[in-house]
């Protein structure tokens, strides 16, 4: 996969989590529906200034597109054990074990938020 590619699965994952179709950030974005699909397929070049705003649009750091890691690597059972053993991880797996999937997601969402604000600190 090349970076074309790599930035516009990383729209499209942006896109899709803000919940709006193509149609409707092309129109925030100024560009045609087509246009937009051709950024996502990295059939076209986005230029850092557009990826800035839509970034902007979307929530998203420049650096969640640019990102060069696919996967985040996977835990060893002890690094998982240690997560468990705590008493607020462990409630949150619980928990989140009986959410429905859409429900997860905004949870992880909401993670990810405080990460951010913490990181902003």
């Amino acid at each position: 996969m090349n970076t074309y590619e790599k930035i516009g699965r990383r729209l499209q994952e942006a896109r899709e989590e803000a919940g709006l179709s193509q149609e409707e950030l092309a129109k925030k974005i100024g560009c045609s529906q087509a246009a937009l699909s051709n950024y996502e397929l990295g059939k076209r070049r986005l230029y850092l200034v557009n990826l800035q705003r839509i970034g902007q649009l979307l929530g998203k750091q420049v650096t969640y597109f640019l990102d060069e890691s696919d996967e985040e690597q996977p835990l060893s059972m002890d690094e998982l054990n240690k997560i468990v053993k705590e008493q607020y991880m462990r409630e949150i797996l619980l928990s989140a074990r009986e959410l429905k999937r859409a429900q997860r997601k905004s949870v992880l969402d909401y993670i990810r938020w405080q990460k951010q604000e913490g990181e902003k600190q």
